[in-house]
């Protein structure tokens, strides 16, 4: 089990998803109750001065919940977008991570985040010192904070997020305890964790009743816990599992990746799924071909078809032709000439029964393509730390990110073997937004426009899901 977690939590496998309601504001009244605590203001309704939620012990107790995602509007993704670009990431899909920014851009990033933190800091600031003006028994004020729907913060950050911003911008706060229930799922296991935490602000008033309340907090889990296992709450309902926090800006991807669940599946063996990507019929083409030749062997082609207008009425102009084709090529679909003959091309369209015609020159010119490309993947292997690398070859890498493939980005390159480590030639294709087996057939393709016999591909895990 991760931080936090507790008897309440743990891993559920079943097919159907899991969904598990907000924590509510009733739900704590009983979880107060259980620990001890009763409603500071009975009468909260009818006041006039807003007070705070809770008395547990010595301790005076306002509730606050984040209950929106906070990465969902629109002028947070612009300042976290203008963040990321100011540093230098550019790439299609930015990952949203904190420790990819340095120090000033890392509390830059906080400051983002932490709005609607600064917000309700503020409120409960109030709201526990007018109670505390009126209870007079009470000797500690504590913000609780709730995470229903935050889920761009996994709890450890919150839990920093919220410490910081009362320690900067109250004493009027002696703790915080943060809590939440994080439900994890893949499709067959789900995991749910319910932390709670609790983090001192003054040392000269602790929260004497936290392990009171953390004794409630779990037995609220079980019993939450076991009604989902009995059936006794509509799967419908609720939250469902945290999935990657995702927004576009000025066409470029920006993801929040979902947390690992940790432990590999027991079910999916080779790895848990993931959307988009290849499905056996979506990988699109890898190069634009074209039917090269000889002159003399042009003249031969030109005999057998010289009135058609795909070989050309001359060979300058199938030279002019060539280069038309070198620059309609593209990063996602390299010009890849393929040396033809008439003689082969002639046995191919007997072999296959098909015409002689410049149609089918550029069909054979493909099909030759094909037929190294396929022997050239086949051969494909994944570089290892012990892999042993001929003296070139073109390798592909391949950063996975979050749950969906389409996230997926592929840098190639064309490497000469060295010592300590392999030296990047050429770069071939810089980060492109593609899955990994359309990277693995384009690193093909330019494998064979380079001349070369080998291709090697690995996989950058750093933002996976697994």
């Amino acid at each position: 089990m991760k931080n936090g977690a507790h008897p309440g939590s743990g891993k559920l496998s079943r097919m159907e998803t899991f969904r598990v309601q907000p924590i509510s504001e009733n739900a704590v009244d009983e979880i107060m109750t259980r620990a001890g605590g009763s409603r500071a203001h009975p009468d909260a309704d009818r006041r006039d001065k807003p007070g705070a939620d809770y008395v547990l012990g010595d301790a005076l107790i306002e509730l606050k919940a984040l209950d929106d995602e906070g990465m969902s509007k629109p002028e947070r993704q612009r300042k976290l977008a203008d963040l990321f670009r100011k540093y230098g990431d550019t790439r299609p899909v930015v990952v949203v991570d904190r420790n990819r920014l340095p120090e000033e851009g890392q509390r830059e990033f906080d400051r983002i985040l932490d709005r609607p933190i600064n917000g309700i800091v503020k409120k409960a600031r109030s709201q526990l010192l007018q109670s505390r003006s009126e209870i007079e028994h009470t000797a500690c004020s504590i913000l609780m904070v709730l995470n229903n729907g935050y889920t761009a913060l996994d709890h450890d950050a919150l839990v920093e997020l919220v410490a910081h911003r009362a320690r900067q911008d109250t004493r009027e706060i002696d703790g915080v305890v943060v809590g939440g229930c994080y439900h994890h799922g893949d499709g067959f296991d789900s995991v749910f964790l319910w932390p709670l935490d609790y983090i001192p602000i003054n040392a000269n008033s602790p929260f004497c009743s936290f392990e009171a309340l953390k004794q409630a907090w779990h037995g609220h889990a079980e019993r939450t816990m076991t009604a989902l296992i009995r059936g006794e709450t509509p799967v419908t309902a609720g939250k469902g599992p945290v999935v990657d926090s995702q927004f576009d800006v000025d066409g470029i991807t920006y993801v929040k990746p979902a947390p690992p669940m940790g432990a590999k599946s027991e079910f999916y063996v080779r790895g848990r799924p993931r959307k988009g990507g290849y499905d056996g019929t979506n990988l699109p083409p890898v190069a634009l071909t074209f039917p090269d030749m000889s002159g003399s062997e042009w003249r031969k082609f030109h005999e057998e078809s010289p009135s058609d207008p795909v070989l050309c009425g001359s060979y300058r102009e199938w030279r002019k032709h060539r280069q038309h084709g070198i620059e309609a090529g593209s990063p996602l679909k390299p010009f890849i000439p393929m040396q033809v003959t008439r003689n082969g091309w002639a046995q191919w369209c007997e072999d296959h029964q098909l015409p002689r015609n410049g149609r089918t020159v550029r069909q054979y010119a493909n099909e030759l393509f094909s037929q190294r490309l396929r022997a050239l993947l086949h051969a494909a292997r994944e570089r290892k730390s012990d892999s042993v690398v001929p003296s070139r070859y073109v390798l592909l890498i391949t950063e996975e990110i979050g749950q969906d493939q389409t996230n997926d980005l592929i840098r190639i390159g064309l490497l000469q073997a060295g010592v300590p480590d392999d030296l990047v030639v050429r770069e071939l294709l810089l980060s492109t937004r593609t899955f990994h087996e359309h990277g693995v057939a384009l690193a093909g393709a330019y494998a064979l426009s380079e001349g070369i016999d080998c291709v090697m591909w690995q996989k950058d895990k750093r933002y996976a899901w697994a």
